[in-house]
């Protein structure tokens, strides 16, 4: 049951008003001048390749051997990813419609009930486990892939690293923007909605790793395009989540433990198609929450 009160009949709000507008712009200056300026350091100091990845954490946490240039260009790209949360705390200071101490009391609302958390946990296991196990059949393993005793370790520092980094988004995407555009829609409309633009926001560290990779250019549009559908389907995830219980703080669970846990995929197998499966696992979760909440097939503009 969603715990939103305001009246049905409410007009929904849209992207497009000055609050929304000032909060987009925050989140994408703040972050983009920081993600292109982090890659331009490092393509001058030949560490662009270990910018963006599991690589250059497992570097700073394990090997304590990092040059500085190394560290210099990760905190700038980590400082990349407040952007959102930057945005969203200064929209709500500026935006009568909500309160600041409504927000932290949602960025501090843990308990939302066991079956919350096991739903995210089956969802999360529908999305992973279909892949690991036809990577297991037929895909190579990494030869230099981690063995068991550091990869449970290393995931549980990622996860953290994750609390710490990119899930703080959620404080701008779903603690501010969801919030102010959920009422008068249905989890799927705003879902899709806030996704491209969430997607979009990605597109420059995105961009970065595929060149970094040395993909051509098509190859970089198609497997641009794959992300924004992967990004839009976790929007949805997570508006389905806020409709129900309003908590920033489990966004943020969700968040990290999705940027964790499929990362084991892609540390044991060599080139596996980890993103396309998951993603088509997660698109299956959505489409049956929007049959199960009988809603239609239409987005609201």
């Amino acid at each position: 049951m969603s715990l939103n009160t305001e009246p049905a009949s409410r007009q929904p709000a849209t992207l497009w008003e000055p609050h929304h507008v000032r909060f987009v712009a925050i989140a994408f200056v703040w972050s983009w001048v920081l993600w292109i300026g982090a890659w331009l350091i490092g393509r001058a100091t030949d560490v662009a390749e270990m910018l963006f990845n599991e690589e250059a954490v497992w570097r700073i946490v394990f090997e304590r051997d990092v040059p500085t240039d190394t560290l210099i260009v990760a905190a700038v790209a980590i400082a990349a990813t407040f952007g959102p949360m930057i945005a969203g705390l200064i929209a709500t200071r500026r935006d009568p419609a909500v309160s600041t101490s409504d927000l932290l009391s949602r960025i501090r609302r843990v308990d939302v009930g066991r079956s919350n958390y096991l739903i995210a946990m089956g969802v999360l296991a529908i999305a992973v486990v279909p892949p690991l196990v036809i990577n297991t059949f037929t895909v190579d393993r990494r030869l230099d892939g981690p063995t068991i005793g550091q990869l449970v370790p290393f995931l549980a520092v990622f996860f953290v690293y994750q609390m710490l980094t990119s899930a703080t988004e959620e404080i701008g995407w779903r603690g501010y923007l969801v919030e102010k555009m959920l009422p008068g829609r249905n989890f799927w409309d705003t879902g899709w909605s806030i996704g491209f633009v969430w997607a979009a926001w990605h597109y420059p560290v995105v961009v970065m790793i595929f060149a970094e990779q040395g993909l051509e250019l098509p190859a970089i549009v198609g497997s641009l395009a794959g992300f924004t559908m992967g990004i839009v389907a976790m929007s949805i995830f997570h508006t389905w989540f806020y409709e129900r219980n309003r908590s920033v703080f489990f966004n943020m669970v969700l968040h990290a433990v999705f940027n964790t846990v499929p990362l084991t995929i892609v540390l044991l197998f060599e080139g596996s198609p980890t993103a396309l499966l998951s993603n088509l696992m997660l698109w299956a979760v959505v489409f049956y929450l929007r049959k199960r909440e009988g809603l239609a097939l239409e987005v609201s503009p």
